[in-house]
């Protein structure tokens, strides 16, 4: 009688192998999710800071067509890509008294710390 000792060849993976291979592929995807939602954030943000430049911009250009009578600080609301921005504008008396440094700064909110837009122009003063 013929004892046949062949060891039995491994088919397959076990369930150890299996569950090593499921946590690195769940590893990776949660990397690449933070990848891509750290992109979409950074997208968003500049895509703000486009707008409110635009309308810093527009304030900017209507500061140059309006009668300056003095120094002022004020702020004002508009409406762009469907949004309401907040505009502060000072303007400040400079070495020149018929010439005014007006400071044109952005905001998402009006009380938020720091400007998304800053703009500085000058601009006539009318006696």
């Amino acid at each position: 009688m013929a004892i046949n000792n062949h060891a039995h060849t491994m088919k397959g993976m076990t369930l150890i192998e299996v569950l090593v291979a499921l946590v690195i592929i769940a590893v990776a995807l949660s990397a690449a999710i933070r990848s891509v939602n750290a992109g979409v954030s950074n997208t968003d943000y500049l895509k703000q800071k486009s707008f409110a430049h635009w309308v810093a911009m527009n304030s900017v250009a209507e500061q140059q067509v309006k009668v300056f009578k003095g120094v002022k600080n004020e702020w004002a609301e508009t409406e762009l890509a469907g949004r309401s921005w907040h505009i502060n504008t000072k303007a400040i008396v400079t070495g020149d008294k018929s010439i005014l440094r007006v400071e044109t700064k952005v905001y998402r909110e009006r009380n938020d710390e720091s400007a998304l837009a800053d703009i500085i122009s000058f601009v006539g003063v009318q006696p």
